[in-house]
């Protein structure tokens, strides 16, 4: 990348990483001297990191907050990629001139994330997916949605950025039909599933556009360019339909080797897939037992049932009881595990939920009070929080019930929303997405590992971390943080009924399914319809939601084996301290430790709350307690 370019992006990064001049001008010493210099050259490779993501990979760059991208989308061109890739290793070759060993502590961890987001981007651009990936041309539309649901300070720039975006879509096309060779078929397939909800939904981005718009040139402009797009989105359905019906020579699945290399960049989960399976196996069977002692209050409400019919039929002589089935006796110490069958006749009986509450406003108000609960328990340490709720666009809805986009990386001006599915359709339609998705166990979930104390309250707490920290976070800390919220709210009592904690052990049980899966399916110990096999005839799911399952874990490999790993990780991080603290353990202050880490990797976890717990006892006045 020459230079003109790389300046050109360093400016519209803005100040993206600034070197610590003050700071060591102030505690400046010679023994510190080689430290400054490892971490400036750490800050140099950063900026230079983040200006080839800028240049080559603008939809990327607008999901880490720089607002300079927005206007375009990727180049999907074999030309454009290998600049790419030698942009990247130019910043490689950067970050290799660091000594690890005279970075800051901090600096060290913050090394290791900048190093493994920069190996992942370097894998990926090797996998040519150019020729096998339908998915990353599909990209482009999530990219168009990017854009129309960040708030900006600008309306007017929001649109041009929307426009241009739109507008490039047929370039994307084109690069679609010249580019892809025979791809997987089931990739080819979750494509075409996406082009599809696009072209249905792409109205709502026309709409967007046309708000406030009075002048009839203006008007017939962004129609026009409305057509173009839609007309390109249809092209791209075109195409993954023609590869989603052919008999491909390609595997979806990575393979041992490449899911390892996944795990290990994207993740920073360092365990073997082998020992990793083993690991799951045996989450998987603590997850169905803990279903199993959720669903007893309802298996004895269903005996109860049984016996208050047999009363009633017996009060009228007439009427002779019906001949019972002889009740199967499981071995003594035999254990009988559970399946998703037990668990959707169970969720059958929740109450009807009403149809006339506003569900917005409803969310908001909840979440806001279980902070303030929270708080006030000393569970959490305090937090300014603000978000808004709003209905989710039509493009989401057809796969999902909400939304989570909270602030990130550089934002300039960090807004948080939460996008709900609002019930639709004719009256049966809404009740019955009401009763699926507005339950009140549903709810809680939604509020605790989503909002408070979960993904939204651990990112504003966060938001002093380093540069490094909020644009290279780790997905698996931060997925395992979302899972730990929300048994930590049942934990405070904000899941207390029977029917909470069933919906509770349900999610970890679902969870634990798709983890299993993930590693099975990746590492090809599992076909597609072997893993189908697993899920619908082994353990009860239903055809849908099997199919649900299979499409996130084939689509994302190796996220939902990070919900697993970074659970357990701050699970044992909890326990570790719980017992080096003794009495002197808080949850409030763990939780500050934790919160002040950030999203490291899980293996450096320990050691920088260890770092951080260290540092805040040295500068504690005397007498003040942890």
């Amino acid at each position: 990348m020459n230079k003109f370019v790389c300046c050109t992006a360093l400016l519209g990064l803005g100040l993206l990483i600034t070197a610590p001049a003050a700071k060591a001008q102030a505690a400046f010493d010679f023994e510190s001297i080689d430290t400054l210099i490892e971490d400036n050259r750490l800050t140099d490779a950063a900026n230079r990191y983040a200006s080839v993501t800028l240049s080559f990979f603008p939809e990327r760059a607008t999901r880490l907050g720089f607002s300079s991208a927005n206007s375009r989308l990727n180049d999907r061109s074999a030309q454009t990629e290998a600049a790419a890739l030698n942009a990247l290793r130019a910043v490689q070759e950067t970050v290799d001139e660091i000594k690890p060993a005279q970075l800051s502590p901090a600096n060290q961890t913050d090394l290791q994330l900048l190093q493994d987001s920069l190996a992942d981007d370097m894998w990926s651009l090797q996998q040519n997916r150019l020729e096998n990936n339908p998915l990353y041309y599909a990209q482009a539309l999530d990219a168009v949605y990017d854009v129309m649901l960040k708030k900006t300070t600008s309306s007017a720039q929001q649109k041009a950025d929307l426009t241009a975006r739109i507008g490039a879509l047929p370039q994307v096309a084109l690069q679609a039909q010249q580019n892809l060779v025979q791809p997987p078929a089931y990739l080819a397939q979750l494509a075409m599933e996406k082009a599809y909800y696009a072209y249905l939904a792409f109205d709502e981005v026309t709409d967007f556009l046309l708000q406030g718009v009075e002048d009839d040139v203006s008007i017939a402009q962004t129609k026009q360019n409305a057509r173009q797009a839609k007309q390109a989105i249809k092209q791209l359905f075109d195409l993954f339909k023609q590869f989603s019906q052919q008999d491909s020579p390609q595997d979806f699945r990575l393979g041992q080797d490449a899911y390892r290399t996944v795990l290990a960049n994207r993740y920073q989960l360092t365990q073997k897939p082998k020992k990793l399976a083993k690991r799951l196996e045996k989450n998987f069977r603590s997850a169905q037992e803990a279903l199993a002692q959720a669903l007893e209050p309802f298996a004895l409400e269903t005996a109860d049932e049984q016996v208050t019919v047999v009363d009633d039929l017996n009060t009228d002589p007439s009427v002779q009881p019906l001949p019972q089935e002889p009740q199967k006796k499981a071995k003594k110490g035999k254990f009988v595990p559970p399946t998703a069958q037990d668990f959707y006749k169970a969720a059958q009986r929740m109450p009807t939920v009403p149809a006339s509450r506003n569900w917005t406003a409803a969310f908001a108000q909840d979440a806001q009070t279980l902070a303030e609960t929270l708080i006030q328990d000393g569970t959490l340490p305090a937090a300014p929080l603000s978000f808004s709720v709003k209905p989710l666009p039509a493009f989401y809805a057809y796969t999902r019930a909400y939304l989570f986009v909270p602030p990130f990386g550089n934002q300039y001006a960090p807004t948080t929303d939460l996008f709900l599915r609002l019930p639709s359709g004719n009256k049966l339609a809404r009740q019955e997405q009401l009763q699926r998705d507005f339950n009140t166990p549903t709810r809680k979930l939604l509020i605790s590992g989503e909002l408070v104390p979960g993904r939204y309250y651990q990112t504003v707490s966060g938001s002093q971390l380093s540069a490094i920290r909020r644009l290279y976070p780790s997905a698996t800390t931060a997925n395992g943080w979302s899972a730990y919220a929300q048994q930590l709210a049942a934990q405070r009592g904000y899941m207390a009924t029977d029917e909470e904690r069933l919906f509770l052990a349900w999610t970890q049980y679902r969870r634990a399914a798709a983890a299993l899966v993930d590693v099975k399916l990746q590492t090809k110990q599992y076909s597609y319809a072997d893993a189908m096999h697993f899920l619908t005839e082994e353990n009860g799911f239903d055809q849908q939601d099997a199919e649900t399952l299979l499409k996130d874990v084939s689509a994302h490999p190796g996220a939902a084996a990070s919900w697993v790993y970074g659970l357990n990780t701050l699970e044992e991080t909890r326990d570790y301290f719980a017992k080096k603290w003794g009495k002197q353990f808080t949850p409030a202050y763990f939780h500050t430790l934790l919160m002040q880490a950030g999203k490291v990797p899980p293996d450096r976890l320990k050691e920088e709350m260890q770092r951080l717990d260290k540092k805040a006892k040295e500068q504690a006045q005397p007498g003040e307690l942890f």
